[in-house]
C-alpha cells in the first residue's frame, strides 16, 4: 500500500529537534512519498543543520520568515499527494501512526482528517498520561480545539478552505483550519492510541498564544465562523456551560482545601497540647 502522503514540517530555529521529528517520519511502517521541510527564517545553527540533509525524497525550502501559515501553505502546494501530513519540528510521531491513519482515510470518503491520542514531553521528560482529543463533527471544536494540529487531512480539505489563513500569525491558526474543513460536513477520526509526542517549550508558541493573545483569537474565530456558532448554538451552550461549572466546582474544591490546611495549621498547636495534657 501507498501512501500517498506528503509530510509537511515547518521550522523556526528548532535545529536541537528537527533530526528527531523527521526520523521519525523516515521510520515510518508505511512510508511517505515526501517529506517538504520549510525553513522560516531560522538561526545559523539551524540553517547549518538543514543544509546538512541529503536523503531522497527530502526536500528543504528556505524562506525569510514568514510565520508558520505562509510556511505550511508553500509546503503543501508543492505536494502532489492526496494526503497531507502535518508535523511540527520538534513533535514527532510513533512509527505506525501513518500506516493507520492513512487507512483510515483510503476506507472513509466522509472523514477528512485524522488525529491521535498523545502524549506530552517536557524538561526532555515523557509525561505517562495520555492526551485523548475528541475530533468528530465540526461542534466538537467550536469552543475547545478538540484536535490536534499534527494530524492527516486530503489535500481537497486544503483546497477547499483556501488553505492556512495567514491572518492567524499569533496562533490557533491550526484551529481555525479544523474548523474551517469540518463545516463543509467532514469528520475529523481520532486513533485512540498514543502514535504522536507533542513537545511543550519554555516560550512556546501555543503558551504565547494562550497568554497574550487569546481572546482577541476567540473572537476572531467566531466572526470567521459566526454562523457555524449559530447552527451550533445549543451543543454550544452546553459545552460552555458544562465548563463554567467544572470550573467553578474545581475552585469550590481548592478553596475548601485551602480553608481546611489553614484550619488544621491553627489547630494543631491545640492539638498537640490535649495530646500532651491527656495521654
Amino acid at each position: 500500500m501507498k501512501s500517498n502522503t506528503t509530510v509537511i514540517i515547518p521550522c523556526y530555529n528548532d535545529g536541537k529537534y528537527i533530526i528527531e521529528a523527521l526520523n521519525s517520519v523516515l521510520s515510518q511502517t508505511l512510508k511517505a512519498e515526501k517529506i517538504i521541510i520549510i525553513d522560516d527564517g531560522s538561526d545559523v545553527e539551524t540553517k547549518k543543520i538543514l543544509n546538512n540533509i541529503n536523503i531522497e525524497n527530502v526536500e528543504v525550502i528556505f524562506q525569510n520568515n514568514k510565520g508558520v501559515c505562509v510556511a505550511r501553505n508553500i509546503g503543501i502546494d508543492l505536494a502532489k499527494t492526496d494526503y497531507i501530513l502535518n508535523l511540527d519540528a520538534d513533535d514527532y510521531f510513533e512509527a505506525t501512526f501513518l500506516e493507520k491513519a492513512v487507512s483510515i482515510l483510503n476506507n472513509n470518503l466522509d472523514i477528512g482528517v485524522v488525529g491521535c491520542y498523545y502524549k506530552i514531553l517536557k524538561n526532555n521528560r515523557l509525561d505517562p498520561n495520555v492526551v485523548k482529543p475528541v475530533g468528530g463533527s465540526v461542534k466538537n471544536l467550536l469552543v475547545n480545539n478538540n484536535a490536534i494540529n499534527c494530524s492527516l487531512y486530503r489535500k481537497v480539505c486544503w483546497n477547499k478552505v483556501l488553505g492556512y489563513d495567514e491572518n492567524m500569525k499569533e496562533g490557533y491558526e491550526d484551529w481555525d483550519f479544523w474548523i474551517s474543513i469540518l463545516k463543509h460536513g467532514w469528520d475529523m477520526h481520532i486513533l485512540k492510541e498514543p502514535l504522536f509526542v507533542y513537545r511543550i517549550k519554555q516560550n512556546s508558541r501555543d503558551i504565547v498564544a494562550f497568554k497574550e493573545h487569546h481572546m482577541k483569537l476567540k473572537l476572531y474565530l467566531f466572526e470567521k465562523h459566526k454562523q457555524v456558532y449559530l447552527d451550533n448554538f445549543e451543543s454550544y451552550f452546553n459545552q460552555v456551560t458544562y465548563i463554567n461549572y467544572k470550573l467553578k466546582l474545581n475552585n469550590l474544591k481548592s478553596t475548601n482545601t485551602k480553608a481546611s490546611k489553614i484550619g488544621n495549621a491553627i489547630l494543631a498547636p491545640i492539638r498537640f497540647l490535649k495530646i500532651k495534657i491527656f495521654k
